[in-house]
């Protein structure tokens, strides 16, 4: 009886060290849609939700959005792809809170990839085809940043 208890425990504690350290990664076919997007595209996102976005202004998931642009080069997508995979994998604990300030959308072959990222709240909401699933991430935002920058999208100054 006491071998099963400390078997259920170690194994519940190990769960929420994975959770909190990481050790995960985005899942394959995101990665798959990703990797191979017929179009690729990332947004920079005004984190204040306190009311939706008015018609005729560019929302994301219900975030305006500040700026955005096309990734055509595939070295520029797979280093982006591997900023927010190296967060995912270093993990983080979820604040309740969700204040994206990023944001990428994929297309590959009809299937649709959404990243809405906020690394004040840890916190990273995948939707894929319609179906949203948030995943803890570590703080690579300087790394994104910069990925960001170099595709072209500067944040306003203030945002």
């Amino acid at each position: 009886m006491r071998c099963s208890f400390v078997a259920r425990a170690t194994a519940l504690l190990s769960l929420v060290a994975a959770s909190v350290l990481g050790c995960g990664s985005l899942p394959d076919a995101t990665v798959a849609v990703l990797e191979g997007a017929d179009s690729f595209q990332v947004l920079a996102l005004d984190p204040d939700r306190t009311e939706e976005p008015p018609p005729g202004v560019d929302s994301f998931h219900g975030y305006r959005v500040l700026a955005k642009g096309d990734v055509v080069d595939p070295k520029a997508r797979e280093r982006i792809v591997g900023i927010v995979n190296a967060g995912v994998r270093k993990g983080g604990t979820q604040a309740k809170c969700f204040n994206p300030r990023h944001g990428v959308h994929a297309v590959r072959e009809g299937h649709i990839v959404d990243l809405v990222i906020c690394y004040e709240c840890s916190a990273l909401e995948v939707v894929e085809d319609g179906r949203s699933t948030t995943i803890p991430t570590g703080d690579v935002q300087a790394d994104l940043d910069e990925a960001f920058r170099a595709a072209g999208i500067v944040r306003p100054a203030g945002r």
